[in-house]
């Protein structure tokens, strides 16, 4: 080693509105003199920024990021050939391995430090990462803990100095705000109360006293790499595959105290939420979902403790400790053995996902990323050496072999499934994308109209209408409204004036905030023009409850103030058969990837029976196909719709 650590600070962003979310607290908290200041001061450091073409200007435009280039080196990086409408994981994994393959033969003498555009730093986090570097390690892995976004993202905002740009923030003090506003999916992974669990235990949390929190992660995040060998083709996702490939001895050290270094995660309170339910977590449960995907890394991870803590070390620390480790080792004990990350099916699925989606956003690109190539050919560009690695035994290639056909069968199915709102008709959501494609081809696609959709970021209609050059697409509803104000106070411009047509695609869980865009929207329609608010209930199959006699109390929050100026119409989609037949569906995808040899008659069963639910989910949604509106029984999508009425005056001046 040099004297100088050599590093490169990666980090994957692109889209304006992410860009300024990012500027807003995440990087504000990387140039807390703690962390990145400390790092420019110490090391050799360059900021390798992966973006697109069309997002560059933006980074030019916000005098943060000229800060952060007073600090240090900031180049960009284009990954315009790496970006879909969906399957982020791939393209993340892709972007950082391109970050890592620019370095050529120089990727062994570099530590590559990784940071999702999400991930608020407390201060002096980096200079934990330093310190670690400096005794030696190869391999620095760390943990994020989640909070509710909605909650903590406004705390963290009027943190931010205004006239440094700065979050600083000392680690007691962010992990207690992150103790105060826990995401639903944490609380469901602690083991020490039986109110909730969650069916995705990639991390599994431990009450010690109200101060302090252990946990064990299976699903880590590398933090820090520098490489043994250099970057070879990607066969996985980077935190599944990354550390076995560029760190084959298996060295690795965790970041295991909230004291020297904590990284909070910020997640709206609705994302994973379907996968929490009510119930305790037991070692058996835990240890079935493990078995399904774990590798030999994320088992070895999830051997050490880790500590988030607002005070000192309680004094019953060591007693929690042996309980948390004795759980731990009966969850290990029931697990099967690992899976491999080379070509692990979910790698496989997320890869052949965003191939077809890559193929439908743009055609003209080509096949393949050069990170995807084989070991030779990514010798060969960049000048470096290809690693000779051992022979595979002949029943880890035949396992091999059939996991990639098979995980491969899966994700042709899923293609020939297809996307919202462009599914085949034995899809489950068949109906609910019928329901706005009828509207859609009801408004017409008339030259020279103007249309608006306003949605979350999570919207696939957004997704979808996006590529449409008919539609503007506006993300957050709750923001429009809020910046609609701010501006209307200050007496500046907020829409054009006129739109002929303008949708709402929001949840049950956003749906209070529908009254109010739609009350600024009308305002801005056309004579003639129309509005509707398409409302989906996501997973409504889980949920016991009877969305249809739900959504009949948000009729106040759904219309707005001037509704009786329009004509409402409503159309409904749902019906008890339509839950049930999704249920049965999400019954047989679990027995799809099983957790052992002995469950094979379970996935042989599952197989047979699904094209016997699929046929009947045809039948149903062609039963169903004219929509009506009387809504039915367990509702789980519906679109009302509002018409200016001829005999009162325009749009503009009804809602005043």
């Amino acid at each position: 080693m040099t004297d100088k650590i050599k590093i490169k600070f990666l980090t994957a962003i692109w889209g304006a509105r992410y860009i300024e979310e990012f500027a807003r607290v995440s990087l504000p908290s990387y140039l807390a003199p703690g962390n990145l200041p400390y790092v420019a001061a110490q090391t050799e450091l360059e900021v390798l920024i992966l973006t697109t073409s069309d997002s560059r200007a933006k980074f030019d435009e916000m005098p943060i990021f000229a800060k952060l280039a007073q600090l240090c080196t900031v180049r960009y990086m284009m990954i315009d050939d790496l970006i879909t409408s969906g399957v982020y994981g791939v393209t993340l994994t892709l972007a950082y391995a391109r970050g890592i393959q620019e370095s050529g033969e120089a990727q062994t003498e570099t530590t590559f430090v990784f940071m999702n555009s999400d991930f608020v730093l407390a201060d002096g986090s980096l200079h934990g990462l330093v310190d670690k570097l400096r005794e030696g390690h190869r391999c620095v892995m760390a943990p994020s803990l989640r909070a509710r976004a909605e909650v903590a993202l406004p705390l963290l905002t009027e943190a931010v100095d205004p006239e440094t740009d700065t979050l600083v923030m000392a680690p007691r003090d962010m992990v207690r705000m992150t103790f105060d506003n826990l995401h639903p999916t944490v609380i469901a992974k602690t083991a020490t109360q039986n109110f909730v669990t969650c069916s995705t235990h990639n991390q599994i949390y431990w009450q010690v006293d109200r101060n302090t929190l252990l946990a064990r992660y299976h699903l880590i995040f590398m933090l820090a790499i520098r490489p043994e060998v250099p970057m070879p083709a990607v066969n996985s996702y980077c935190d599944y595959g990354f550390v076995p490939e560029l760190v084959p001895s298996g060295e690795f050290t965790v970041m295991d105290d909230s004291d020297k270094f904590y990284m909070l995660e910020l997640q709206p309170s609705w994302q994973e939420k379907q996968f929490v339910h009510c119930g305790r977590s037991t070692p058996e449960k835990i240890a079935s979902e493990l078995s399904v995907w774990t590798t030999r890394e994320h088992r070895r991870f999830a051997e050490v403790d880790i500590l988030f803590r607002t005070g000192e070390l309680p004094t019953n620390l060591p007693a929690a400790r042996e309980k948390m480790g004795a759980f731990a080792a009966e969850v290990h004990k029931r697990m099967t053995p690992p899976v491999t990350h080379v070509d692990h099916f979910y790698w496989v699925m997320g890869l052949q996902a965003w191939h077809s989606l890559r193929q439908m956003t743009n055609p003209s690109q080509a096949p393949k990323p050069g990170e995807l190539d084989t070991v030779a050919e990514v010798a060969d560009q960049f000048g470096i050496k290809p690693v000779v690695r051992p022979p595979v035994r002949l029943r880890a290639r035949l396992k091999g072999w059939a996991m990639r056909n098979y995980v491969g069968l899966i994700a042709k199915v899923r293609v020939l499934a297809g996307s919202k709102p462009h599914v085949a008709r034995w899809h489950h959501s068949w109906l609910d994308s019928r329901l706005i494609l009828n509207w859609l081809r009801q408004i017409g696609d008339k030259g020279g109209a103007r249309n608006l959709l306003i949605c979350g970021s999570d919207s696939w209609l957004g997704m979808s209408l996006a590529r449409d050059a008919r539609f503007e697409v506006r993300y957050g509803i709750q923001q429009f409204v809020d910046e609609y104000r701010e501006r209307d106070s200050q007496g500046q411009p907020q829409l054009p004036d006129r739109y002929d047509n303008v949708l709402l695609h929001t949840t049950r869980t956003d749906v209070r905030a529908t009254a109010a865009a739609l009350d600024i929207l009308t305002r801005h329609l056309a004579p003639g023009g129309s509005a509707a608010v398409y409302i989906e209930h996501v997973n409504g199959e889980v949920d016991p409850s009877n969305f249809s006699i739900e959504l009949a109390q948000y009729s106040e929050e759904v219309l707005p103030p001037s509704w009786i100026g329009y004509d409402v119409s409503a159309r409904f989609v749902g019906g008890a058969a339509k839950r049930n037949l999704r249920l049965m569906e999400r019954r047989l995808f679990h027995h799809l990837t099983p957790s052992s040899i002995w469950r094979l008659p379970l996935l042989g069963l599952a197989v047979g029976l699904w094209p016997v639910v699929a046929a009947m989910t045809a039948i149903n949604n062609f039963r169903h196909r004219e929509i009506g509106d009387t809504c039915p029984e367990f509702c789980s999508s519906a679109l009302i719709a509002l018409r200016e009425n001829g005999d009162i005056p325009t749009g503009g001046q009804a809602s005043r």
